[in-house]
């Protein structure tokens, strides 16, 4: 599965007339994630670093510079690398061939993109590998952050279950010992993270 749950815009239309507003709602309707790799905010330099991305630019279409319909939550990588790149000459048509990109907040992108295993994500569509190459979905940042993410809630529901444990009087060395693995494990990665994040600096 690509991403847990499909982002929903709460707004249609022009409603807000500044970036920060617009920014404000969309970070809560995108779960403060990057709409095309759904990289959390928190490990990406937080809410102040991420950027408002104009599905179809504004660079080409001024006249959706504010509408909420083609605004979406995306990560500073993500955002510069589709900077202002469009199959056509028309807002509507945003595939032409195997080229373009899908609406994350449809259905249809996780059609052609899946996560693997290890974090990382693959084209399983022409469209898809275009999309994946073109956002530099490859970038060894994401797949680390997904991970950080995924071993972070399930340290925590470790800690919330251990602790329920205690207070009952049950015994806890398994899950003690599987918590300190995912532990070791976040760590690895937040090094790695820390390494990546120097790197291109």
């Amino acid at each position: 599965m690509l991403r847990e749950k499909r982002p929903i815009r709460s707004y249609h239309g022009e409603v807000f007339r500044t970036n920060r507003t617009n920014k404000k709602h969309l970070s809560v309707d995108f779960r403060h994630r990057c709409a095309y790799y759904d990289d959390l905010d928190e490990y990406g330099g937080g809410y102040r670093v991420y950027h408002v991305e104009h599905f179809a630019p504004k660079e080409k279409f001024p006249e959706l510079r504010y509408d909420y319909d083609n605004l979406l939550y995306a990560c500073p990588w993500c955002n510069r690398a589709k900077w202002d790149i469009w199959p056509s000459d028309n807002s509507k048509i945003n595939v032409v061939g195997p080229e373009g990109f899908i609406d994350p907040c449809t259905e249809e992108y996780d059609k052609h993109l899946i996560r693997l295993p290890d974090g990382s994500i693959s084209g399983i569509t022409p469209l898809g590998k275009y999309m994946k190459k073109t956002l530099q979905l490859y970038l060894k940042r994401h797949e680390i952050i997904h991970n950080l993410d995924k071993l972070k809630r399930k340290r925590d529901e470790l800690e919330a279950s251990i602790d329920k444990d205690k207070l009952q009087g049950k015994e806890c060395r398994k899950k003690e010992a599987a918590l300190q693995l995912i532990t070791d494990n976040f760590f690895k990665y937040f090094d790695l993270w820390e390494k990546v994040s120097q790197e291109t600096a």
